[in-house]
C-alpha cells in the first residue's frame, strides 16, 4: 500500500466527511438521522447488472434541519456473499437540483481490481472511484429530469494504465404517470469518455466505464407502487432495463424494509 495516494486523496476525502459529520452534529436536535434498508432480487446500476440474485441494501446518513446537505454510508451484499459494496457520499439538494459525489468501492470477492486494499488510492493500483453526479428536473408541469455523471479519479483508466478516462453518463428520465400510490417513469442514458483513449494498438477509441463504444447503455421503464402498511411506507420498486450495447435486458424489483 503507499502512503502517498492514502495522504493525497484518502485523507482529504475522511476529513471532509468527518467535516461534514461534525457540521451535521452541531445542530445537535435540528441534525437528522436516517437510517433505510431495500431488498431486491439483483442489484442494477447504470447500465449494468453489479449483483445477480437476492441483495440487501443499506444507507445510513445525517442531514441538517433543511434536508439540504446530507452525508452517508452505503452498503450492499448478497445473501452468498458473492457481491459486497461500501459506499461514502456527500450531497446538496434544494428544490430541483441536486449535487452530489460519492467514493464507490465493491468489494466482491471474485473482482479482477483491487478489492484487498481498501485505503489505496493510487491512481494505478485503487479499486475506488469518485463519482460526481448533477440532476435538474425542469419544472413540476414539465417534470423531465436531466441528469449528468462523470467519474472523477479511480478504477476508470485506459488499457495501458496511464490516465483517467472521466466516463460520464448522461440521462433523461420523465414520469408519465404519477398519483398518491403509483409512479411510472421512463428514462435513456448514453455513455462516453470525455478524455479518449487509445487501445494497444494506438488508435483512439471510446472506451469507457459503462462499455466499449459511446453510446446507448440503459433504456429504464421504473414502477413504483407506494404500498402502506401498519402505518408505514413501503415502497415497491420494479425495473426493466435494457442495454443496446451489450445487448442485454434486466428486470429488478424491490421493496424498502424500514426507513427511520
Amino acid at each position: 500500500m503507499k502512503t502517498s495516494g492514502f495522504n493525497k486523496v484518502t485523507l482529504n476525502s475522511l476529513v471532509c466527511f468527518l467535516l461534514f459529520i461534525s457540521f451535521c452534529g452541531s445542530a445537535h436536535a435540528q441534525a437528522q438521522v436516517n437510517l433505510k434498508a431495500e431488498l431486491k432480487n439483483m442489484h442494477l446500476w447504470r447500465g449494468m447488472q453489479v449483483a445477480d440474485g437476492m441483495v440487501i441494501t443499506t444507507d445510513l446518513s445525517v442531514a441538517d434541519k433543511n434536508q439540504y446537505f446530507r452525508g452517508g454510508l452505503w452498503g450492499g451484499t448478497d445473501v452468498n456473499g458473492d457481491y459486497k459494496e461500501l459506499d461514502f457520499y456527500v450531497s446538496f439538494t434544494k428544490n430541483r437540483f441536486s449535487f452530489a459525489i460519492w467514493d464507490i468501492y465493491n468489494y466482491s470477492p471474485g473482482a479482477t481490481y483491487n478489492n484487498r486494499e481498501f485505503f489505496n488510492y493510487e491512481a494505478r493500483e485503487t479499486g475506488h472511484f469518485i463519482d460526481a453526479s448533477l440532476a435538474y428536473t425542469i419544472s413540476e408541469k414539465f417534470p423531465l429530469t436531466i441528469s449528468w455523471a462523470t467519474v472523477l479519479y479511480g478504477r476508470d483508466r485506459d488499457v495501458q494504465n496511464t490516465k483517467n478516462l472521466y466516463s460520464t453518463l448522461v440521462c433523461l428520465d420523465y414520469p408519465i404517470w404519477k398519483n398518491d400510490k403509483w409512479e411510472i417513469k421512463p428514462g435513456i442514458g448514453g455513455a462516453f469518455a470525455l478524455s479518449p483513449a487509445k487501445d494497444e494498438n494506438g488508435k483512439t477509441t471510446q472506451r469507457n466505464f459503462y462499455g466499449d463504444t459511446a453510446g446507448i447503455v440503459q433504456v429504464t421503464l421504473t414502477t413504483t407502487y407506494n404500498l402502506t402498511a401498519f402505518k408505514r411506507n413501503f415502497p415497491i420498486t420494479a425495473l426493466a432495463l435494457f442495454n443496446p450495447q451489450s445487448s442485454k435486458g434486466y428486470f429488478q424489483i424491490g421493496i424498502q424494509l424500514f426507513s427511520f
